[in-house]
């Protein structure tokens, strides 16, 4: 079995844990005030918390904080290992913090919020399906709490920051790890 995998010996050069502490409150903190100005501008999302604007900023600030920390590292060596466990570091705690802001900005500051995200969901789903499964369904969606549209919110601001982070893990890796005999 040895002979299909390849084993890789991985150095890790950095503090990539409290990078990915500090950098993704930052991200996290960012798409929720992106969340706040557009509630202050009376701008309404189209039919979720999680729009592109939030992925914009999600991926700026994986981008940013990768190179950021390469460029903190003595002589710039960085392994795909380390910036990919520095990537979903951030991504998961900017999801957490986001979806724990959704669920604050849509249970307490803007309770309207959650049904006009009920309602434009319920819009989306296809109208001509009269079926039973479907009638369930948008009873379940019009069911949504706050907590669900803060889950929704981390959930899937977590599964794109896994795109982002293998991509800038790509992109600004500067050492190979050698194949382990």
């Amino acid at each position: 079995m040895a002979r299909v995998f390849r084993r890789y010996q991985s150095n890790i050069y950095g503090n990539y844990r409290k990078s990915y502490l500090i950098d993704g409150l930052l991200v996290g903190v960012a798409m929720s005030l992106i969340m706040l100005v557009r509630d202050w501008l009376a701008v309404k999302p189209m039919t979720a918390p999680e729009n592109y604007i939030t992925e914009l900023v999600l991926l700026v600030g994986i981008f940013w904080a990768t190179y950021h920390y390469r460029a903190q590292l003595p002589e710039g060596k960085v392994s795909l290992k380390e910036l990919l466990l520095l990537g979903l570091g951030i991504g998961v705690v900017s999801a957490v913090v986001y979806g724990l802001w959704t669920w604050l900005n849509c249970g307490s500051l803007h309770t309207d919020m959650v049904s006009y995200y009920n309602q434009q969901r319920i819009a989306v789903m296809d109208a001509a399906d009269s079926s039973a499964e479907a009638k369930v369904a948008i009873e379940q969606v019009g069911r949504y709490t706050a907590g669900d549209w803060g889950f929704i919110a981390a959930f899937r601001s977590a599964v794109m920051s896994v795109i982002i982070a293998f991509f800038a893990a790509i992109i600004f890796r500067t050492e190979k790890s050698p194949v382990r005999n």
